[in-house]
């Protein structure tokens, strides 16, 4: 009989070497299983908070981190080569956002800057992540979602875009179209990432601007909320001259472009004679290139861009828009709407939301009433309780001289061609 020999003692040592190998490998599986299990996420588990157990891309999947501004690098399309190359490089701000405040009242927080700062949450959740990832995960997030019969996240189409001249009561018409529906409308009052990405559009890429603002408005669309059907954008004065860009984006969303009488938006933005600082007058150390032009073409050579008074650049500042917009307007083959200041909340209830907007041909009672009731209100309160009062009459009678002459010198010729286009005689 042959006897077994013993393991000798290296062997001995091997086998342990290999057993606690072992062990170590089904302890990191188990850890590595536990850990990223409380990243794997069903909508169904997910409640209306954000968890600081979920990570970031997880939050803006399930609608609970909202799009809060964009920062590009210094070379935004600079798409790069291989399987690594992106339509655009930029990072994009996210945080967690209390929309029941616009929506409850919206001239407590009438801009989205106000909105990012009453959200008592916001500042802990905030996050930056890679703008193009956080869209391509999204994306397939989405694209699950539409596989279940009642998806908890989903993404909103613009409704309508609203463009302006400034102090021509957009505010207002931002606050009056959360108000009429709160719990189907989500408006945005001047966010930063529309406008950034409208202004990084390059004719060099083309495609890859034009998705950049895309998916800028598509992150902004998404929400948790079921009830919300509708998105609205009312975009700063200065993106008038972005809309050729809005639409090459989105040619299907309608849009409306506010003005006012020259004399009383004037002297809406400068409030005295010695006025130096107003949104009008933020170029006028480096004047555009359209604001060059136009004075040109107005004056001749007898006066240089940088002998215009304040009222006189504010003129010219102003009229720019208002030409970008009637040129866009002529082109839209009917989206584009020009709007007049005067008769605004009449022309809101009864045409511009049911017949522009919507298409839907009237507005509820209960809708009207809930316009009536915001307009009653100043757009801008902030929690002042501020009652709102006409004061066209007073701006004009309050107007200096000299801002009458720079009114009527470059801002009216404008004015009454955006008049006579409303009125259809042109």
């Amino acid at each position: 009989m042959t006897k077994m020999k013993k393991p000798s003692k290296k062997q001995g040592g091997k086998k342990v070497v290999y057993g606690v190998v072992a062990a170590g490998i089904i302890l990191y599986l188990v850890l590595f299983l536990y850990v990223n299990s409380r990243f794997i996420i069903d909508a169904d588990d997910v409640d209306s908070e954000p968890s600081r157990d979920l990570n970031v891309f997880d939050l803006i999947n399930n609608g609970h981190l909202h799009l809060i501004n964009i920062m590009p690098g210094r070379e935004p399309f600079n798409t790069g080569k291989g399987n690594d190359a992106k339509p655009y490089y930029l990072h994009g701000k996210f945080c967690h956002l209390d929309w029941s405040l616009h929506k409850n009242d919206p001239s407590s927080v009438p801009m989205n800057k106000d909105l990012i700062s009453k959200s008592k949450s916001c500042q802990r959740t905030q996050q930056e992540v890679d703008l193009y990832d956080a869209v391509k995960q999204a994306r397939l997030f989405d694209g699950l979602q539409k596989k279940r019969k009642k998806p908890k996240v989903h993404s909103m189409e613009p409704t309508g875009f609203v463009f302006h001249e400034s102090r021509v009561g957009s505010t207002l018409v931002a606050n009056s179209l959360a108000a009429y529906n709160p719990d189907q409308n989500r408006v945005y009052s001047e966010s930063s990432p529309p406008i950034g990405a409208a202004k990084l559009y390059t004719p060099e890429h083309e495609d890859a601007s034009i998705q950049l603002l895309k998916d800028v408005v598509y992150l902004m669309g998404r929400t948790d909320d079921v009830k919300e059907q509708r998105l609205y954008f009312k975009i700063q004065s200065i993106g008038v001259k972005s809309i050729q860009v809005f639409r090459k984006a989105f040619p299907g969303t309608p849009w409306i472009f506010l003005y006012r009488e020259p004399v009383q938006v004037m002297r809406s933005h400068l409030k005295t004679e010695d006025t130096k600082k107003a949104v009008c007058l933020r170029s006028k150390r480096r004047p555009d290139r359209d604001i060059i032009e136009l004075v040109k073409g107005i004056s001749g050579n007898e006066k240089l861009i940088s002998d215009l008074t304040y009222e006189e650049h504010c003129a010219a500042h102003l009229a720019t828009l208002c030409e970008a917009a009637l040129q866009q307007a002529r082109e839209s083959n009917g989206k584009g709407k020009i709007v007049n200041y005067d008769g605004l909340m009449d022309e809101l209830a009864s045409n511009i939301i049911p017949k522009h907007f919507l298409s839907k041909g009237s507005m509820s009672k209960e809708e009207k009433d809930r316009i009536l009731e915001v307009s009653e209100h100043y757009s801008k309160g902030r929690d002042m309780g501020r009652v709102w009062k006409e004061d066209s009459n007073e701006k004009e009678d309050t107007a200096w001289k000299e801002l009458k002459d720079a009114s009527d010198l470059y801002l009216r010729p404008v004015y009454n061609k955006l008049e006579a286009m409303r009125r259809g005689y042109s």
